[in-house]
């Protein structure tokens, strides 16, 4: 294990031993910025793998200045090129100054010797940034599910899309019903007096305006008497309505018609006129 200590001015980080921080009571100048600053306060350890050094240089020998007397102290040693170089001065004070590859340091700022703490950050800040990514899909897909019917109004191409989630999910995509975008084309009462007298048919032609394809609509067939008032109702689904090869039908095609045909039985009622109404159940 190694001593480190870190310059508060500017971070850079120096390698020292406990014999120089003693020889003055911790007070260091940091050979970047200048700044005197206690090493004990920013003193940790750290293992020598994470030390990087610069390259060994052939230097004439240093003559070391003379520390003045201090009984209890050592005299202060030179620290190698390997990492700095260390002298006393008229402050009183441990001045540590950077090698002679000044672009090399023993270890370049806090980051390194903190180097270990970072694994541990980095394993949260990914943690963390994976929960944000799977709750933001979570709500997209709550988005998605709530309005599917809306989205293929907006946009009708994604239904197959919209389709292939639901089969995940297991939900389907109910389409659109804007009874508004609806229109009865052509609609006809009658009554075949020779063939089958208590028989009415009902035949009409509705078609979707709308941009969109649509659900089929029901219909609703008032039958009036000869002063308009109403003699009997009825509601008649999709299911009613459609031909035995079409009952598998759910919806009608943008700018598309369907022919409808109706017989029922009108033996007892004395029905002079009828209206047709296009609605959702």
């Amino acid at each position: 294990m190694a001593l480190v200590t870190l310059c508060p001015g500017c971070d850079t980080t120096f390698r020292v031993n406990a014999v120089q921080l003693q020889a003055h009571s911790g007070d260091v100048r940091c050979g970047h910025c200048r700044q005197v600053f206690n090493g004990f306060a920013t003193l940790i350890t750290v293992s020598e793998s994470v030390i990087e050094y610069p390259p060994e240089l052939e230097s004439p020998p240093i003559n070391e200045p003379e520390v003045p007397a201090v009984p209890e102290v050592p005299t202060v040693p030179t620290v190698s090129a390997e990492s700095f170089a260390v002298a006393t001065n008229s402050d009183d004070v441990i001045d540590l100054s950077l090698s002679a590859d000044s672009n090399q340091a023993v270890i370049a700022t806090s980051d390194n010797f903190l180097s270990t703490e970072k694994p541990a950050k980095q394993s949260q800040g990914r943690w963390g940034s994976a929960a944000n990514v799977f709750l933001l899909l979570l709500l997209i897909g709550q988005i998605v599910y709530i309005n599917r019917t809306e989205l293929t109004v907006i946009a009708p191409g994604i239904r197959p899309y919209l389709e292939r989630y639901c089969a995940i999910m297991a939900c389907i995509v109910p389409y659109p019903q804007d009874i508004k975008q609806w229109g009865i084309e052509a609609s006809d009462l009658q009554k075949n007096i020779l063939r089958q007298p208590e028989v009415t048919t009902l035949s009409a032609t509705i078609r979707n305006h709308a941009p969109f394809s649509q659900a089929l609509p029901a219909l609703q067939l008032s039958l009036l008497d000869e002063h308009d008032q109403l003699v009997v109702s009825r509601i008649f689904t999709a299911q009613d309505y459609l031909r035995e090869e079409n009952k598998s039908q759910q919806f009608i095609e943008s700018q598309h018609e369907i022919e409808i045909r109706l017989d029922f039985d009108s033996s007892d009622l004395d029905v002079l006129g009828y209206r047709l109404l296009l609605l959702y159940l």
